[in-house]
């Protein structure tokens, strides 16, 4: 009696083989999504399991630290694997003191600052720049004693923190109005005493950075008079470190980079809420700031110009009295290249 299903022809498969070939194909689909499963959990776990580093930083309370600021409030460090602790000071000359007491790891600071460091023979070296800035820095004076143009100064109280790139705008800023240094009386005044010296007429006028300089002059209001120089000194900030800590945590400062770098692309592409974090991070208004942010070049890097300005920081540092004169050191061993060469080369411009 013949079969109501017909046999399978030669080269044509029949129920029983389209039914292991979906079976087979089905299997491969199970072994392959089991594998690729346990591969992104070995590799999750593998992650979470390595060992996270801790980094202290002294960071100064200001905009140019904006870079750290983002990167700490929008986690880009933990994300790296980076336990960072903080530590805010004034100004960028007392970040490494932080960093001399040994109470940090890292510093940011002016380059000003750096550079005496080293003249007095601290090993330190740069793993990156993060802002450059040269139109916030200005001398702000009082009206009511007669500064009315620069050359007013003369004869004057000058309020600034020496040491720091305060103190090296208000010497350029005096050469580029035909004024000795020594035309005027320097008074050694904390950023933070700044504003309330000029106020109380403690000195005549003040050379500041912000957001110190905007405090000084919302303190005297109208009997304020601002003197801007934007082309007697452009101020980098770096990240500075001891040359042996930099040498030994090459992770450590690679992860650091990368945080910045996510930062810095936050700057770039949302301005307004990098302004805002900020701004929360220093507990100021953002009005306050945003004079001041609106002028800055925040941006990761290592310029071959840089070499150029600490050489020329380093020669006023010694005609200042901070070092015995003598031969300008070499700075390029102490730009530590081999972190940011490693992730990001077309950021480092210096020749080695």
């Amino acid at each position: 009696m013949a079969s109501d299903t017909q046999g399978a022809g030669p080269g044509t498969p029949g129920a029983g083989g389209f039914l292991r070939t979906l079976t087979w194909v089905l299997s491969a689909v199970l072994v392959l999504g089991l594998g690729a499963f346990f591969w992104f959990e070995f590799s999750t776990d593998t992650r979470r399991s390595a060992p996270r580093e801790t980094l202290r930083i002294a960071v100064s309370a200001t905009p140019h630290a904006a870079l750290l600021h983002v990167a700490a409030a929008q986690g880009y460090f933990a994300r790296e694997g980076l336990d960072v602790v903080m530590s805010r000071v004034s100004h960028g000359k007392a970040a490494l003191d932080q960093l001399a007491l040994g109470k940090a790891d890292l510093a940011t600071a002016a380059e000003v600052p750096f550079v005496i460091s080293v003249l007095k023979g601290d090993e330190l070296g740069i793993a990156a720049t993060v802002v450059n800035a040269s139109n916030e820095m200005a001398v702000v004076g009082r009206r009511d004693r007669g500064i009315l143009s620069a050359r007013d100064l003369a004869g004057k109280r000058v309020g600034v923190t020496l040491g720091t790139s305060g103190e090296y705008f208000l010497w350029a800023f005096l050469i580029r109005h035909r004024l000795a240094p020594d035309a005027i009386t320097w008074v050694d005044v904390l950023p933070t005493r700044l504003a309330h010296e000029l106020a109380t007429g403690g000195v005549d006028a003040v050379a500041t950075w912000e957001p110190v300089k905007s405090a000084a002059e919302t303190a005297l209001g109208a009997g304020a008079i601002t003197f801007l120089e934007g082309d007697a000194y452009t101020v980098t900030h770096v990240v500075v470190g001891r040359s042996e800590f930099l040498k030994a945590q090459p992770a450590a400062i690679q992860k650091l980079l990368r945080a910045l770098m996510k930062a810095e692309a936050l700057v770039r592409d949302d301005p307004a809420l990098a302004l805002s974090l900020v701004a929360a991070q220093l507990k100021l208004p953002q009005e306050t700031l945003t004079p001041v942010w609106n002028g800055l070049d925040i941006r990761v890097d290592l310029r071959q110009s840089q070499l150029v300005t600490l050489e020329d920081e380093a020669r006023w540092a010694m005609a200042r009295g901070y070092a015995v004169p003598g031969p300008v050191p070499n700075f390029l061993p102490r730009l530590h290249l081999d972190a940011l060469v490693a992730l990001f080369p077309d950021r480092v411009t210096v020749v080695r």
